[in-house]
């Protein structure tokens, strides 16, 4: 009998314990480590070429436990009622031709050059399109997508 209570007040505490490290919360990859998606939004209306123009919404998430970038984006053609979603992983570069300190983001690095997007870190709140050489595109027309609040 004493065995089996000593056994009781062992589980007991050994449960407390780890409730206490995860937060209480019943979740394995909280236990297992501090996994965290960082998700940030950005969206706007991109220039077309034969329509009133591109509305984009482009979603980042980066997992800090596993460092896996993905992307969630769709580009709505207006006037057109035609909607594209895309999705895949991106990686994060640095530098451009006219600017060695610039950030940039690689949509479909693993895939064909056609498929390839970029898009350079203007701020924290905002992403300009440049072209597939990564520089900048010369035009008067917008290229940027805003950080969603």
């Amino acid at each position: 009998m004493k065995n089996l209570l000593l056994l009781l007040i062992s589980i007991i505490f050994f449960a407390c314990h780890n409730s206490a490290k995860t937060g209480g919360k019943d979740n394995a990859t909280t236990a297992t480590g501090a996994e965290v998606v960082t998700t940030t939004t950005y969206s706007g209306t991109l220039p077309c070429a034969d329509c009133e123009g591109i509305a984009t919404e482009l979603t980042l998430s980066i997992n800090s436990e596993n460092k896996e970038n993905h992307f969630r984006m769709k580009e709505t053609y207006q006037g057109k009622n035609l909607s594209f979603p895309s999705e895949g992983n991106f990686a994060v570069l640095q530098g451009t031709p006219s600017d060695p300190a610039a950030t940039v983001i690689q949509l479909n690095p693993d895939k064909d050059r056609n498929l390839q997007r970029f898009f350079q870190k203007v701020s924290e709140n905002e992403l300009r399109q440049l072209d597939n050489e990564m520089r900048a595109i010369d035009s008067k027309n917008n290229y940027s997508l805003k950080k969603v609040q």
